[in-house]
């Protein structure tokens, strides 16, 4: 299968089973609601009811909270008549800062449970989407797509991030010169890791097995059986989101009023949506391009 057939029945498919979409959408925005209602309500309770709060909401100059911030935790920076404003400021920055390093486990925590059902839809194709199946296949590969979600980021930052490093250092010793080979090969690098651990999900599915190493040595031998396929698909599948950020970032984002924020969020959101299409076509293709073997 040539990878322009594999890119249009990932298409086909992607549209065909039409649940798979909403369902991950839906989870994605109840995740993200979560993370921003949770520190909401504790600082509606702990934070926005105390006098000291309100009399300072009524406006506090910049130099004073960066003063406050930056202060001893003996929290001394704004005299003895403000100690509780000087603990719950960093109390707040405190919850802002573990609210952002949560984000991207809450990220990963819903598309890994999904993942399973998800491929699982895909791999019973032509078969019409059934819940039941589709709840089973979530919960039959959560465990094994979890450990390989652990084991996929200790070694992307165990690999990649001295490599870049090490990369930057010599770039700047040799000249600029040597990024333009240096660049492309990481880019390449992360992206053919990047099919190998989709590639690890998807035979996981479609042989069903939850032995991930097993799985991944076969992912590994179908990729580089098939490279011209594999390369051909996946070029077409990632400029298609390229093209969507584009879209995104350049065409629509400088040209938007900020003051509508009703209407920076729709366009958020359907940015969302658009980026999850996209990564549904891809899974599909791929799930297609491994039975065509």
């Amino acid at each position: 299968m040539k990878g322009w057939g594999v890119f249009r029945i990932g298409l086909s498919r992607a549209a065909r089973y039409r649940w798979v979409l909403p369902i991950l959408f839906t989870v994605n925005l109840l995740s993200a609601l979560l993370l921003a209602l949770l520190p909401a309500l504790g600082l509606a309770a702990e934070f926005g009811h105390r006098p000291a709060i309100r009399e300072a909401a009524d406006g506090v100059d910049a130099w004073l909270v960066v003063e406050t911030l930056a202060a001893p935790l003996s929290g001394t920076a704004l005299g003895d008549g403000w100690p509780e404003l000087t603990r719950r400021l960093r109390q707040a920055t405190l919850l802002g800062l573990l609210t952002a390093a949560m984000l991207p486990l809450l990220a990963w925590l819903p598309s890994t449970f999904l993942s399973g059902g998800v491929l699982l839809t895909y791999a019973e194709a032509p078969q019409p989407f059934r819940w039941r199946r589709f709840l089973w296949g979530c919960y039959h590969w959560w465990g094994a797509f979890l450990l390989l979600g652990v084991v996929q980021g200790g070694v992307s930052v165990a690999v990649f991030v001295p490599t870049i490093a090490i990369v930057g250092g010599t770039v700047a010793a040799a000249g600029e010169w040597l990024a333009w080979v240096a660049v492309p090969l990481l880019v390449f690098l992360a992206m053919l890791w990047l099919v190998l651990m989709e590639y690890t999900r998807i035979v996981a599915v479609v042989e069903e097995t939850r032995h991930v190493a097993h799985a991944f040595g076969e992912a590994m031998r179908f990729v580089f059986r098939h490279p011209l396929p594999v390369a051909g698909f996946y070029g077409l599948a990632f400029l298609l989101l390229g093209a969507l950020h584009v879209l995104y970032r350049w065409g629509l984002m400088p040209h938007l009023p900020l003051g509508w924020w009703s209407l920076v969020l729709i366009v958020q959101q359907a940015f969302v949506l658009a980026r999850l299409w996209a990564w549904l076509v891809r899974l599909a293709g791929g799930v297609a391009l491994y039975q065509g073997e």
